[in-house]
């Protein structure tokens, strides 16, 4: 029901560029050192070449961004579970244009490709640490999928500002080239 709930938060927020997140006050970041990634999706082996690359630059991009915070991958008794999902959707939008004089309308229709990157980080308890997610529609201007995933992720993680065994909050990891993003 939670999922749920976020979800329908980040679908009617996505006119908006901003970060969508949820960080548990309750959770003692200075215990956290290493982590797991899992993508119950990418695991599949039902999925295609295009979206395994995808995958691929997801994980490369959230590994770098907790290196940059000083944290550790261990498959073995993690402190943090790391999950990452990409929920895409297509619409088609239409519109009816007269021409002339006469009634001849002309019906022109797109197809929009929207997605949304969610990252969530449970402790050993399977409590929930921190989750956010960005409409990865707001890079469609870069013309490269590497550089649009790196962006994307590179938003998300400006809304977790913890280092490893640290519950200081680090005001650098807020930013993105060092520009600070609006959350």
């Amino acid at each position: 029901m939670k999922k749920w709930f976020f979800l329908i938060i980040v679908l009617l927020s996505s006119c908006s560029p901003k970060v969508v997140s949820y960080v548990n006050s309750n959770a003692n970041f200075s215990q956290f050192e290493t982590y797991r990634l899992v993508s119950t999706k990418a695991d599949s082996k039902n999925i295609t070449p295009e979206n395994t690359l995808v995958f691929d630059l997801i994980r490369k991009s959230i590994s770098k961004e907790m290196s940059k915070r000083s944290y550790e991958v261990s498959n073995i008794s993690p402190d943090l579970t790391l999950r990452y999902e990409v929920t895409s959707s297509t619409r088609v939008e239409s519109n009816t244009n007269q021409v002339g004089p006469y009634y001849n309308p002309q019906v022109t229709t797109r197809t929009i490709y929207e997605s949304i990157l969610l990252i969530e980080l449970y402790d050993p308890n399977k409590k929930l640490v921190w989750q956010s997610s960005y409409d990865l529609s707001q890079q469609r201007k870069e013309k490269k999928a590497s550089k649009a995933i790196e962006k994307g992720v590179g938003h998300i993680f400006t809304s977790y500002p913890y280092r490893a065994n640290s519950a200081e909050v680090d005001e650098t990891l807020k930013t993105i080239d060092n520009k600070k993003v609006r959350q």
